[in-house]
């Protein structure tokens, strides 16, 4: 279940707009745990190497919706970002907080 809540929570910040063939997105949640999520220009995203997964992004909403193995999981950002370093607060819909920073782009 945390894979997926970090997941969900990941997809956010990468589909956001202008984003290259792959956007590396570092999340720092509240609780001390952090993941490593890269998004592809195909419109899947991949967490620690794991399976791929679709998501689908609201721009007006700043919030993405994720096809997680324990079912859809969406998460709303303060602020929506393309570059190297930008950070901002998300929430999820499962209540986890914390904070997502753009890594890299390729």
């Amino acid at each position: 279940m945390k894979l997926a809540l970090a997941l969900g929570s990941a997809i956010a910040l990468a589909a956001l707009p202008a984003f290259a063939a792959s956007t590396t997105v570092e999340f720092a949640a509240a609780d001390g745990t952090t993941s490593v999520v890269v998004f592809n220009d195909d419109g899947t995203a991949t967490m620690d190497g794991g399976d791929p997964i679709t998501y689908t992004m609201d721009e007006d909403t700043k919030t993405v919706c994720g096809a997680t193995p324990d079912g859809e999981l969406c998460a709303t950002f303060d602020e929506l970002g393309d570059e190297v370093g930008f950070s901002t607060g998300y929430t999820n819909t499962a209540g986890v907080t914390g904070t997502a920073t753009i890594t890299a782009k390729d």
